[in-house]
């Protein structure tokens, strides 16, 4: 695994130390070549990684993939946008138009979180996949990650 600056390391580190519990029972799982790990809540699942930023910093990025294969309509854009602005304290929803995929996430600057922060926002982070994936496959198509994984 490559680190581009030493506070990359320093925080992949720390927060390894943090999972520990849940990486031993397979709560959570750590990808093995790059800086990140994988977890599940409900319907949803997020990926963890710390990002390099700058020479000497670095950001955990949360984020969850909520519905692939939607279609990027005026409706859709402002339904993510409109409840971006009324609903989401911790987060945002965005859209990866390569693959189709509407995604939330939540960033964190490495060297001052606490375990607390980060559990906070994995919860925000997975929270709202799970509330909003099955809204946004009625309005807008595309799947969850559960009917992915399932085949449907």
């Amino acid at each position: 695994m490559e680190f581009r600056n030493e506070m990359q390391k320093n925080v992949y580190i720390m927060v390894a130390s943090w999972f520990e519990p849940e990486l031993q029972s397979g709560a959570i799982q750590r990808y093995e070549d790059q800086p990140a790990f994988f977890a599940r809540g409900g319907s949803a699942g997020i990926r963890i990684s710390i990002l390099p930023y700058g020479d000497d910093e670095a950001v955990i990025n949360v984020l969850a993939t909520v519905v692939k294969g939607a279609s990027l309509t005026p409706e859709l854009m402002g339904f993510l946008l409109t409840t971006n602005r009324d609903s989401c304290w911790f987060g945002a929803f965005g859209f990866d138009g390569k693959s189709d995929t509407v995604t939330f996430e939540h960033s964190i600057v490495g060297s001052t979180c606490d375990r607390k922060e980060l559990q906070t926002s994995m919860v925000a982070v997975l929270g709202a996949a799970d509330k909003y994936d099955d809204m946004i496959v009625a309005k807008f198509g595309g799947k969850s990650l559960r009917a992915r994984e399932s085949g449907q």
